[in-house]
């Protein structure tokens, strides 16, 4: 019986194209692997306020013609490689349809996942604009540019997701609620996702959040992989889901703390979850509500920060309420 690999022998490709395609495919994963552990190693042991994208000499005296254009090659460097390995999947032969534990990539997923990285590469880009500016969301930046990106990125979903299910050939799958795991860990899976938009709304000079969303969009296809060739079991792929995401909450609020805005952007995230899931606004109505009520805020207090609203104690007290009607109901789903 021939040994299973982890990239498939089935594509469109002359077997020469087939082979070369593996190797680079290989490679750039390898590549994307080894960065997000060396972003991460700093995340956790030194004491960058931003994964390493602080360096002196390539964003803060970044004043001259030719710093910028060094800087922006170093972004270049650090994120081209994580398109390419998203587009190079698309070389691949996948199954029509979703497999029943919904844990091993489909097509439509791939056009989706596809969409996150280009959202998470756009707000990088975004950052990184605003770290050679030096400027931050918190004092002269406007929300509207990173809500145009999550707008975009919603209608382009819908849209795939549309032309999916207009197709009686093709199938047409929701990535975490068509997840084989309890009802209860989807529903907090689903629950990091409204505290991820929340946050890109947030963006501000910071490319560390962008490149944990990378993790999440990347590393999680590469468990589906995983799975697909039975190197882990359904449960491992699924607690590997987890652990991206919980990565990804980490440098959320982290962030988050660091720019005073935990309490007021949890409490936020958590409504956006409860009002979603639990009343079942239209999302975009919604969405379009937290971005006026966002512009609002800043505008009217300059800084929409934990320093500006409430009482520490109510902030703490709203927080902890929040965080216990959202488990209420994602573990009423349960039942």
């Amino acid at each position: 019986m021939p040994q299973q690999t982890l990239l498939t022998k089935q594509t469109n490709l002359s077997p020469p194209s087939e082979a070369l395609l593996h190797r680079v495919h290989a490679l750039l994963g390898v590549f994307v692997l080894l960065h997000l552990c060396y972003r991460y190693t700093r995340f956790f042991k030194s004491n960058d306020d931003d994964m390493g994208f602080d360096d002196k000499d390539l964003f803060l005296a970044s004043n001259s013609q030719e710093m910028q254009l060094n800087s922006l090659l170093y972004f270049g460097k650090c994120f081209l490689p994580h398109l390419s390995l998203q587009l190079s999947g698309f070389g691949f032969r996948l199954p029509t349809k979703r497999h029943p534990d919904g844990n091993r990539i489909w097509p439509q997923y791939r056009y989706e996942a596809l969409v996150f990285c280009l959202r998470c590469l756009f707000l990088a880009f975004l950052a990184w604009k605003r770290k050679v500016n030096k400027q931050t969301l918190d004092s002269s930046c406007s929300i509207m540019p990173a809500a145009i990106v999550v707008g975009c990125t919603m209608i382009s979903a819908d849209l795939i997701g549309r032309h999916y299910r207009s197709q009686p050939s093709l199938q047409s799958s929701n990535t975490i609620r068509g997840l084989s795991a309890p009802k209860w860990a989807t529903s907090l899976m689903s629950t990091a996702q409204f505290h991820a938009t929340v946050h890109c709304l947030l963006t501000s000079d910071r490319l560390s959040v962008q490149i944990a969303a990378l993790n999440v969009v990347q590393t999680s296809a590469f468990g589906m992989a995983l799975r697909r060739k039975q190197f882990i079991s359904q449960r491992e792929g699924v607690i590997l889901y987890g652990f991206v995401l919980g990565l990804g909450m980490l440098v959320i609020f982290d962030d988050l703390t660091k720019r005073s805005l935990f309490h007021f952007a949890t409490i936020l995230g958590n409504i956006t979850a409860i009002t979603r899931m639990y009343l079942g606004v239209n999302k975009y109505v919604l969405w379009t509500l937290t971005v006026v009520v966002l512009s609002l805020l800043k505008q009217n207090t300059s800084l929409f920060s934990d320093s500006t609203l409430l009482s520490l104690e109510l902030k703490v007290w709203i927080t902890i309420t929040s965080w216990l009607f959202l488990f209420g109901v994602c573990f009423e789903a349960t039942g």
